[in-house]
């Protein structure tokens, strides 16, 4: 059988396709490589490569056996990220992921509370998407993530911290009498789609959960952030759905309007933590602290 660096130097000639090109991406010399792959041959008693000149043609064996190389290197490349976030642990910062969203308007405020009970504390803050945060979780990168709509597993912790309604931010050109629009009655509008926002109600995406509702909107642009989405609507660009959190009558463009809902969309903001990654006494304290905090305690920070 092979040994992982074995299989790490045949998924690599694979994927480059060459000799040299391999020897360069792992930074060895190309007879090591060449040592390496005639090894496997033998040991493996199939022939990988077939050579055409400098090009090394995979076999179908190889072929085969590249579907699985890929899976063992994900899992080594996994392997060495949650050593290098267990090592990151040493150096004393307190690792929090969150939406950027929330890095903008809830995460300031946290702070700030935080180091006035903690004025020592250091805190390293990453702004992703909510599926990306949730797969880093899972390689132990962050202490805590705050986020939309958390998912729970028999690994993950999860905490709700808030739950809220989907608004709807209209463009200048737009106006209405009523306080609460019926989305049924704009699928022929244009929307901009925030990506990644979901529907509490089924831990899914937003569209999806439009969608099943028999509620197909008119995307014609989509975009990461709602400071973008709000900048889109102040143009007359479409409407957008957004959370009441981040969103209020106060931190609206110029003459975009900002109605309520029906049917009501709801969703949640909350936290996470891997239950298997190994807490600092500092990253203990600051999940303490976001942990003891309630819905009235966030709106007032």
């Amino acid at each position: 059988m092979l040994n992982s660096k074995q299989i790490e130097v045949f998924y690599t000639v694979y994927k480059e396709g060459s000799l040299t090109r391999a020897a360069r991406s792992l930074n060895v010399s190309q007879p090591s490589i060449s040592n390496s792959l005639r090894y496997s041959e033998q040991k493996l008693n199939l022939i990988l490569f077939l050579r055409q000149g400098r090009r090394l043609i995979p076999t179908p064996e190889a072929d085969i056996l590249y579907k699985h190389a890929q899976v063992v290197n994900q899992q080594i490349s996994q392997f060495n990220n949650v050593s290098r976030n267990l090592l990151s642990e040493q150096l004393g910062y307190i690792d929090v992921g969150c939406t950027p969203s929330l890095g903008l308007r809830l995460m300031p405020r946290l702070i700030k509370a935080y180091l006035q009970q903690e004025p020592e504390a250091l805190i390293n803050i990453v702004n992703l998407q909510s599926a990306e945060l949730e797969n880093q979780l899972l390689e132990l990168t962050f202490d805590i993530v705050i986020c939309f709509n958390p998912e729970a597993s028999d690994l993950i912790h999860k905490q709700t911290l808030k739950k809220g309604q989907m608004l709807l931010m209209t463009p200048p050109s737009f106006h209405s009498n009523n306080a609460e629009l019926d989305i049924r009655e704009l699928l022929d509008a244009p929307f901009i789609r925030i990506k990644n926002l979901k529907s509490s109600e089924t831990q899914d995406s937003l569209e999806r959960y439009l969608q099943r509702n028999g509620l197909k909107l008119n995307w014609v642009v989509q975009t990461e952030t709602i400071e973008v989405a709000k900048s889109l609507v102040a143009e007359g660009i479409g409407f957008a759905l957004v959370d009441d959190f981040n969103i209020s009558p106060s931190n609206l463009p110029k003459d975009v309007g900002l109605y309520s809902l029906s049917p009501k969309i709801t969703y949640e903001i909350g936290i996470l933590r891997n239950l298997e990654k190994p807490m600092s006494l500092a990253a203990t304290k600051f999940v303490a602290f976001v942990e003891s905090l309630d819905v009235g305690s966030l709106e007032s920070l």
